[in-house]
């Protein structure tokens, strides 16, 4: 039996209620007030030092001051004060150069050169990019690249070479080639240029595929490879992203859903610490089974293609394990044009452990020595250690289903 209470017992519960709910909420306000409060403080006393250095600088430098470059260096600035590699300012012609190559373009002189200890430690050209720079001068396939604005490449390595190949769209760099026996200088205007992301072939019963980069046209181009090979009798599929370091993940999650079955294939972990949905794949998928090869330059978009497939469609891999970055950047365009790429999560596979800092190991590993290293960029499909291990291991796949 239910007891009755009075109307003035239920008055004063309300009171209760009421006086608990208000010291409860001036509390969180009060909480909530002193916090923004130190935050402008911090703020404040921030701005207050910036002034004085201003103040400083404006009353005994002993030259102009460049306001332009004051202001965008303190931009870059505050974004390196994070600490952060992969986060950083870009200026208004820098975040167009950033969307021309998240769209598949690349800025440069359109080629691609490794250290050749035959030929005296120059730099061989064993890629030229149609209609780039490169190309229109007239550099070919197997040339020799001996110097760089004046600089010997015996001197340099692979990656100093190729810093002073790249840089700002419209900016010039003199390279000294070697055609035959003919040695020619130039001076070429760096421009962004179409590098194809998908190539295929068949070999035997195995389709390769191979990945050079991650950007809008990737997944259509993925799909025609897919459909071509599987028409051509293709039983497995092979597929190489060895130093693939796209930063495209929304290009990389959706070449991903070509071959992937419906279902969450990547989940994030943000600033609050919530494990929410990133990517998802719809019914479209591949009946045949993928082998990936990977290296120490898979990285970024490319190993969240790997986790993907390993996770969602038992994929196997081959190879070095990667590079281990397994964080998501996004550009923030600010009102004048300029912009910031800043990390806003961390990765976080469907099954995989979480790969930052440490990389995905292959599930068998096929290293080069430091002789096969040397001469890899001289390598095809019919001899290279990788392919071809990668190859045994699709055909073993083959046979097990």
């Amino acid at each position: 039996m239910r007891k009755k209470i009075t109307l003035s017992t239920a008055i004063s519960y309300m009171f209760i209620a009421m006086t608990v709910t208000f010291c409860l909420t001036m509390i969180l306000s009060t909480r909530m007030f002193e916090a923004k409060v130190s935050s402008v403080n911090e703020k404040e006393s921030m701005y207050d030092k910036v002034s004085d250095i201003d103040r400083v600088v404006r009353q005994n430098y002993y030259t102009t001051v460049d306001d332009t470059n004051i202001y965008e260096s303190l931009s870059a600035g505050y974004v390196n004060g994070l600490k952060d590699s992969e986060s950083r300012y870009l200026t208004t012609t820098e975040v167009t150069e950033y969307q021309e190559e998240m769209s598949g373009k690349i800025i440069g002189i359109g080629m691609d050169i490794a250290k050749s200890k035959e030929d005296g430690g120059y730099m061989r050209v064993y890629k030229v990019y149609s209609e780039s720079p490169a190309d229109v001068q007239g550099i070919a396939v197997n040339d020799l690249l001996t110097a760089i604005n004046g600089i010997s490449t015996i001197n340099l390595t692979e990656r100093e070479a190729t810093k002073l190949l790249s840089g700002k769209s419209g900016t010039t760099v003199d390279v000294t080639y070697r055609h035959e026996d003919s040695e020619t200088t130039a001076t070429l205007t760096r421009k962004a240029y179409d590098a194809p992301s998908v190539s295929y072939s068949k070999e035997d019963t195995v389709g390769y595929i191979k990945i050079t980069n991650f950007s809008s046209r990737t997944a259509s181009e993925l799909e025609y490879a897919a459909n071509n090979l599987t028409s051509q009798g293709a039983t497995s599929l092979c597929i190489d992203i060895r130093n693939n370091a796209s930063k495209d993940f929304d290009s990389a999650a959706d070449a991903a859903d070509i071959l992937l079955k419906e279902g969450t294939t990547m989940y994030a972990v943000y600033q609050d610490g919530e494990r929410k949905v990133l990517y998802t794949s719809d019914k479209t998928a591949t009946t045949l089974p993928v082998t990936l090869i990977t290296n120490g330059g898979t990285g970024y978009a490319a190993e969240m293609f790997t986790v993907m497939l390993k996770d969602t469609a038992g994929a196997k891999t081959v190879g070095t394990t990667t590079m281990g970055k397994g964080t998501l950047q996004k550009l923030f365009r600010l009102p004048d044009g300029s912009g910031v790429v800043l990390t806003v999560a961390t990765l976080s596979p469907t099954a995989s452990a979480v790969y930052t800092g440490t990389g995905i190991a292959p599930d068998y590993e096929k290293a080069l020595d430091s002789t096969q290293e040397a001469s890899a960029y001289t390598f095809t499909i019919s001899n290279d250690p990788q392919i071809l291990r990668a190859f045994e291991v699709a055909r073993n796949l083959t046979v097990q289903q």
